[in-house]
């Protein structure tokens, strides 16, 4: 069976929104993924798709290859969309990113979701977070709760300095948090 309709438009979505926020930040984006390196997977059902015997590494590629203006710093990024954010979401992305991040350690995850943490939240970092490479195991951790598992993920400034500029705080800021209807939309499909 091909890859979902209604899921390959959430990613899509998803990655195209994380991209412009990026691009708006002053990075510069590339889609990367076995999908963008071999558009006809999407059209394969999951016998195909394992025929193919493509190496693991390259099946687990990450979605995007952000790099800072001047060129000095690159980034690997996973994104990920879901609805909301609670224990077995975090479990199910735990394993997700754990297999990932055995071919790709230095790679980050962008969380990025429907329905945020905080009640009423309407920023975009109440929307996103980034789940850096050593934070994997915080997704099990059975002693937070899911709210303090988001609290403890990095918003998309910590780890992307290129936002810790006056463009970005007068600029970005009042343009990205815009996307946040974006994904609340996302939840209607």
């Amino acid at each position: 069976m091909p890859i979902d309709f209604v899921n390959l438009i959430k990613g899509r979505v998803t990655q195209t929104l994380l991209m412009a926020l990026f691009e708006r930040g002053g990075y510069r984006v590339t889609r990367l993924g076995i999908e963008e390196l071999f558009d006809e997977v999407k059209h394969l059902d999951l016998q195909q798709y394992i025929d193919l015997n493509l190496p693991l590494q390259l099946r687990r590629l990450p979605d995007l290859l952000v790099v800072d203006l001047d060129m000095t710093t690159a980034f690997l990024v996973e994104v990920k969309y879901r609805r909301h954010f609670d224990d077995a979401v975090a479990r199910a992305l735990h394993d997700e990113l754990d297999e990932q991040r055995r071919d790709w350690p230095q790679a980050n995850a962008a969380l990025m979701v429907s329905q945020p943490m905080v009640s009423g939240g309407s920023f975009h970092q109440d929307f996103i977070r980034v789940i850096a490479p050593n934070q994997t195991a915080l997704l099990t951790d059975s002693t937070l709760s899911p709210a303090d598992k988001w609290e403890q993920f990095h918003h998309i400034q910590r780890v992307f300095k290129g936002f810790n500029n006056q463009k970005y705080i007068i600029d970005v800021q009042q343009s990205a948090d815009k996307l946040t209807t974006a994904l609340k939309d996302l939840a209607n499909l």
